[in-house]
């Protein structure tokens, strides 16, 4: 049986990794919806496998009420057990899917460094194909020595005229128009194939990456740092290196130790969607307009304990791909459902009142997953090394998962970072924190927008629209530059005392939000987590 009610202990589904995903039949009862919608897929019993799956084991690791954890011992510091001699030796491992192909060609294409990418995960379903990037990211691309300009711009599917943010304000006391944001997620490239191209840099240049793997342990000595994974049928291998860095996200066993719990993934974003063909297009509001992106959509007030969330992407407007998601904003600890089936069905059930379907409307493939972020406060802050073992991507972010895409304007300054310190031989935690802690967006995952999105506990269903509203209008009031920052994941300190200001004489009830959010304690926390993040900008 699928489960999709909160649970009472993880140890519920202690038996939930090795168990069988029901047949077809079971889940065309559940999730008829569902079910129906991915009919045209040739693999449709195998993709819902993969969702209950990957779902079973989410609820496996944690407690939906409680938020307990099941840790797992991933850095140890000594060497690897007797007689395991690693069978080969690099100056960089690294784990995790297309963000740690990315980060690992720069480093091989830009500095002549040997490396090695580990790789157990399968792509196809938990992230899509397409990245939405700006036009100055796109420049980064070029310039992190992977990829030619010719290469870069072939990946671009779409380019559009801009992007929007739009929330229901039926019941609203504010009401705000679509906020228009430009030169922030404008262009629509082709991630997949910008991966497939990463990894064959990575050949050409004798780098190693071992489909199939799964990192099991880092065992950090003096000198090296030997990675353990498992293979097909449990086989053990062992490879060394100087420096071990895991880009497999926010949610991964290192990051989860080296925060111990405190700045572990204490916030969760259940996503699902498709990518699929046959939209009726236009620009109404329920149409697929393949000249502009849809950032954040609401088209109802929360219920249910969750605050439901749209975007809408269009590819290529050849091939018709138009990409959509439904998703919330939660706490691991709520009682709202996280079920991902669940959710794909209630996606299927409202799609039409979002982007209305077509005669000829098809999935050509569905997206889901669970994205984390830590909970972070002033007195729990977050890790992102330590001596010989770094966190990239997703992994080291204090924001939600953005995937590979986040890492796009990131590469050539990690990679520079991580040059630096195996040249100098500075691998220490100190020095490695220094590599991720140059990332720009310090104050805006401070400000922690997506507390916003979800319902406070007492809050009335319309408290999240009126709250995200107000901000938008807000919003709308700044600069295009100082809207594009935020978007960016960009803000400064001072575009963000400028929107609070707007906000409060808009709305003065965002602090009592901030309030029913936070807790007296969790403000303070809250607001000297802000002063922290503009002071360390302000020394840059």
């Amino acid at each position: 049986m699928v489960a999709t009610a909160p649970t009472k202990s993880a140890k519920t589904f202690a038996n939930a990794r090795n168990a069988l995903a029901p047949d077809l039949a079971h889940f065309r009862r559940r999730y008829p919806e569902t079910v129906a919608s991915l009919g045209t897929l040739p693999m449709r019993e195998e993709w819902l496998r993969r969702i209950w799956e990957l779902e079973a084991n989410w609820r496996a690791d944690w407690e939906t009420r409680g938020g307990a954890y099941a840790e797992e011992e991933a850095v140890l510091f000594g060497p690897p057990p007797a007689k395991r001699e690693a069978e080969a030796e690099f100056d960089a491992v690294y784990a995790g899917c297309a963000a740690a192909l990315l980060h690992a060609a720069a480093l091989a294409c830009g500095h002549g460094r040997r490396v090695l990418v580990i790789n157990s995960a399968r792509p196809e379903g938990e992230a899509g194909g397409v990245w939405n990037i700006s036009e100055e990211e796109l420049k980064e691309l070029e310039g992190a020595g992977v990829f030619t300009r010719e290469e870069v711009e072939g990946a671009v599917v779409n380019r559009y005229r801009g992007c929007f943010v739009k929330f229901h304000d039926t019941a609203s006391r504010v009401k705000a128009g679509p906020l228009w944001v430009t030169g922030a997620l404008d262009v629509a490239v082709d991630g997949e194939r910008l991966t497939a191209l990463a990894a064959a840099r990575l050949a050409a240049k004798g780098a190693a990456v071992e489909r199939g793997l799964r990192f099991v342990r880092a065992y950090v000595e003096p000198s090296r740092v030997t990675i353990e994974t498992e293979g097909a049928g449990g086989a053990r291998r062992f490879f060394a290196a100087r420096l071990f860095a895991d880009a497999s996200g926010a949610d991964s066993p290192v990051a989860r130790q080296l925060n111990g719990g405190r700045g572990a993934a204490a916030r969760v974003r259940p996503s699902v969607g498709t990518v699929a063909r046959g939209y009726v297009r236009g620009e109404g509001r329920d149409e697929a307009d393949f000249r502009s992106g849809e950032i954040l959509v609401s088209t109802e007030d929360a219920s249910a304990h969750r605050q439901l969330l749209w975007e809408g992407f269009a590819g290529a407007p050849a091939r018709g791909d138009y990409s959509t998601r439904l998703f919330f904003h939660d706490t691991t600890d709520s009682p709202a459902d996280k079920s991902l089936l669940a959710l794909f069905e209630r996606y299927f059930e409202s799609l039409p009142a979002y982007k209305r379907r077509g005669a000829g409307w098809r999935v050509e493939r569905p997206v889901f997953g669970y994205a984390h972020a830590p909970r972070e406060g002033w007195r729990t802050k977050r890790r992102v090394a330590c001596d010989r073992v770094l966190l990239l991507g997703d992994a080291g972010s204090g924001a939600f998962a953005q995937g590979a895409r986040g890492d796009v304007g990131e590469l050539r300054r990690v990679a520079r970072g991580t040059e630096a310190a195996l040249s100098a031989g500075a691998l220490d935690a100190g020095a490695l924190t220094q590599v991720c802690d140059g990332s720009v967006g310090r104050v805006a995952a401070a400000f922690g927008l997506s507390e916003f999105m979800r319902p406070a506990a007492k809050g009335a269903p319309h408290a999240v629209n009126e709250t995200l509203n107000a901000l938008t209008a807000a919003l709308g009031g700044l600069e295009e530059g100082e809207r594009r920052a935020v978007f960016r994941g960009r803000m400064t300190t001072g575009a963000l005392r400028r929107l609070l200001a707007r906000t409060a004489r808009l709305y003065p009830r965002i602090f009592e939000r901030v309030r029913e959010h936070f807790g007296a304690r969790g403000t303070l926390w809250w607001l000297a987590g802000l002063a922290e993040a503009a002071w360390k900008e302000k020394g840059k």
